[in-house]
């Protein structure tokens, strides 16, 4: 078993481009032209090829994380997200995104190309913080992730 610190420690020696939206990557939810993924002590990474996409990514996930943060139920600003909440936040905001951009279409699974997608929100909205979050933020509440089979016992 890998000394998790020396792991984080590794991982961003390793990959010091990750992925904005790696969980989403990770679990199949959403695909990315621009998204690599490592391998780092048997453990699956994802890193961005991409430094203006990433710088994207980053802002769009900053800017839903601010708004959604009466849906996720944090007092705090800074506070700092779960794995779950996390996800929730990822997932959900891009599958909004896509619905607001897409009204007539049925979210798919996996998004497709999410560094297109928020090119496409900046073509249509000129910025993030002119998204229409009253459409965006319902579906990071919607959203669950797929639930853990209980374990065989043996």
């Amino acid at each position: 078993m890998i000394d998790e610190d020396f792991y984080r420690q590794t991982y961003q020696e390793v990959n010091p481009d990750h992925c904005i939206f790696e969980k989403g990557m990770l679990t199949n939810q959403c695909l990315c032209s621009r998204n690599q993924k490592l391998l780092i002590a048997e453990r699956e990474a994802a890193s961005c090829t991409d430094k203006d996409a990433q710088a994207r990514c980053r802002e769009f996930l900053n800017t839903l994380q601010q708004q959604a943060r009466f849906a996720l139920k944090l007092r705090d600003a800074g506070q700092k997200l779960g794995h779950v909440k996390a996800v929730k936040v990822q997932i959900g905001g891009l599958r909004g995104l896509y619905q607001a951009l897409h009204p007539d279409q049925t979210i798919p699974t996996p998004l497709p190309e999410v560094a297109g997608l928020l090119e496409e929100a900046l073509r249509a909205w000129k910025s993030f913080d002119q998204l229409p979050f009253q459409d965006i933020i319902p579906e990071i509440g919607r959203w669950e992730p797929r639930r853990r089979r209980p374990r065989r016992k043996r």
